[in-house]
């Protein structure tokens, strides 16, 4: 298998990197615009983002973009997830949609990718940080189909990302353990979480964030011998029911950091047994060191949102990844 890191950096300016962990801080990017205030000079010269754009190459492989959010405010508020995957046939689906002030962080790396129609969108779980640019988005651009988990959650974020769907006639899906979609004639999808029924704690709403993350979307994807996963926010008793129900079915080589790299989550079960070989992190902080040093003790190549900008993984059916971010990260040593 080969794993071609087309961006990594060595640990320059290592005290600023540490202080900005100990002090939870640090530049996020933007759009494709001018980059965040603060990066290190060494960084803004490898801005790479006119190349994370470019679709060259993409016929034939499976294209995952973990994009770099922003939020006015990030000690009330996290910027969230979102994810842009390209299908070898040119299908693209958006999962999730971060916080609704990242939307148009979202809408503009859209653009900038020429992608006018989103053929689905995956609401993984209906916490602000993951559906609040749906609605603005959906006012942008044609939305073919929406996947998301059936709950009644009763926020004004919930609300309007429901009334989008239903006011612009979407169809929507919810999916549950057992599914199996077929999203091109080559790549397949498969749903671990949530369980087919939702057992409501007794003060739902109230006290719910682990419930409700625990009901997110853990999807599979699989294109040949190459495989993604994304689990949401699932914490770790959820990911040690998976591990135990499903087992080696859980192995993929490419990951998304479950709930945004933090310790209530990425278990050393659960990277053991989905063992991937790149994980990305997607924060506007370092959520746990202990959990980057596990992935890395485990042998994975560990990527963050915060350090690295926006990360491009590209794949072809046999196993071979390509990884490319837009700034040098000073988190990993060049390999």
């Amino acid at each position: 298998m080969n794993r071609k890191v087309s961006s990594s950096g060595k640990f320059l300016f290592l005290a600023a990197a540490l202080a900005a962990l100990i002090l939870g801080c640090g530049a996020t990017s933007r759009d494709g615009g001018e980059p965040a205030a603060g990066r290190p000079a060494e960084q803004v010269s490898a801005d790479r983002y006119s190349e994370i754009i470019g679709r060259r190459d993409e016929a034939g492989n499976l294209t995952v973009y973990f994009l770099d959010l922003s939020v006015e405010n990030e000690a009330e508020d996290k910027s969230g997830d979102s994810s842009l995957v390209i299908f070898p046939e040119g299908s693209v689906m958006l999962v999730d949609t971060g916080h609704p002030e990242s939307a148009g962080d979202i809408l503009a790396f859209l653009r900038d990718m020429g992608i006018t129609k989103i053929d689905r969108v995956v609401l993984s779980h209906p916490h602000i940080d993951h559906i609040g640019g749906f609605s603005e988005i959906a006012r942008v651009h044609e939305i073919g189909e929406v996947y998301q988990i059936e709950m009644d959650y009763p926020t004004d974020t919930y609300r309007q990302a429901q009334d989008t769907i239903r006011a612009m006639g979407i169809p929507a899906r919810y999916l549950k353990r057992g599914d199996r979609v077929t999203l091109e004639d080559t790549v397949s999808m498969e749903i671990f979480n949530p369980e087919e029924t939702l057992v409501y704690p007794q003060d739902f709403p109230d006290n719910s964030t682990q419930f409700v993350n625990n009901s997110s979307i853990v999807m599979k994807f699989t294109y040949g011998d190459s495989s993604v996963i994304m689990a949401g926010d699932i914490y770790s008793p959820r990911e040690r029911d998976l591990t135990d129900q499903f087992g080696e079915r859980l192995r993929a080589d490419v990951a998304k950091a479950t709930h945004h790299g933090a310790d209530t989550s990425n278990s050393n079960r659960w990277i053991r047994t989905v063992r991937p070989l790149i994980v990305v992190s997607m924060h506007d902080v370092m959520g746990s060191m202990a959990v980057y040093n596990n992935y890395r003790k485990s042998g994975t190549d560990y990527y963050h949102t915060l350090y690295d900008g926006i990360v491009r993984v590209r794949m072809d059916s046999k196993q071979n990844y390509t990884v490319t971010t837009r700034f040098d990260s000073w988190l990993r040593q060049e390999e």
